[in-house]
């Protein structure tokens, strides 16, 4: 872990981005919740097991049973759910300041590209897709011959589609959450971050996080539940993809690489 945090601090300075995480801000991503009771703030951003992370969180603020939170709710209770944790951008200028200086502060990330296709698994591939009106959009601007289907936002949209439609994106503006960088969704050069959990190994590094503010006699994250990151599921997505699309995509993505050594070795 404490590489990890060193790693990054090095990527910042190296990029010229700060590690200050304490000075006067005039704003925070929606990210970042806040437990008062441990003294624990989390970046729980989209596609990164946010839904499991968020349980964890309900059951530390008291809003689940302690042992019973690993299973509680579907995503869609989960979700509404959310009303009951404090964001970091609710307190005032001081109060915001004053958690960043002496909270816990906690991210959980994965490979960019493997986060990439589980947005387009979730929100666009097929008839499950939820985002209707990105998916309308990339059909008629992205898909070689769309069906009626895609075109009404009713059959999602093929992958090659998506990452020309990533592709296309002007880097310097917002995106849609699920595929935003994590620059912009937990802000890691500004905000000095104790503990970096990897989502292959949240299980021991949340349970690092439970330790560190004296809740590990009471909870535990279960280990290796989430089977869906095994690097072979997201791979096979980039198959089909060629190497040039890959490199392109991978400019957008590429300083959250660095900053939590991540690399495109595997291609």
């Amino acid at each position: 872990m404490e590489r990890r945090v060193k790693h990054t601090e090095t990527v910042c300075r190296e990029t010229k981005r700060s590690v200050d995480g304490s000075s006067a801000r005039t704003g925070f991503p929606p990210f970042l919740y806040v437990d008062d009771k441990h003294r624990l703030i989390m970046c729980s951003m989209p596609k990164v097991g946010c839904t499991n992370g968020k349980r964890l969180l309900y059951a530390l603020t008291g809003n689940v049973d302690m042992k019973k939170f690993h299973n509680f709710g579907s995503d869609k209770q989960v979700f509404a759910y959310k009303r009951y944790l404090p964001r970091l951008s609710q307190y005032s200028s001081f109060g915001a300041k004053l958690r960043l200086e002496t909270y816990l502060k906690v991210i959980v990330v994965r490979h960019p590209l493997e986060r990439l296709v589980s947005a387009y698994r979730g929100k666009l591939e097929g008839k499950s897709n939820t985002i209707t009106r990105e998916a309308i959009y990339i059909a008629k601007g992205f898909e070689t011959n769309p069906t009626p289907g895609m075109l009404t936002g009713k059959e999602g949209v093929s992958f090659q589609a998506f990452i020309d439609y990533l592709i296309s994106l002007d880097p310097n503006k917002a995106y849609n959450p699920h595929w935003e960088s994590y620059i912009r969704l937990c802000d890691p050069c500004q905000i000095h971050y104790d503990v970096i959990a990897r989502l292959e190994s949240q299980g021991t590094d949340l349970n690092i996080m439970l330790k560190l503010i004296g809740m590990d006699d009471k909870l535990t994250y279960p280990e290796g539940d989430f089977p869906a990151s095994s690097s072979a599921v997201w791979k096979k997505y980039f198959t089909e993809i060629s190497r040039s699309d890959i490199r392109k995509i991978w400019q957008h993505y590429e300083l959250d690489a660095r900053l939590f050594n991540f690399t495109l070795d595997w291609y």
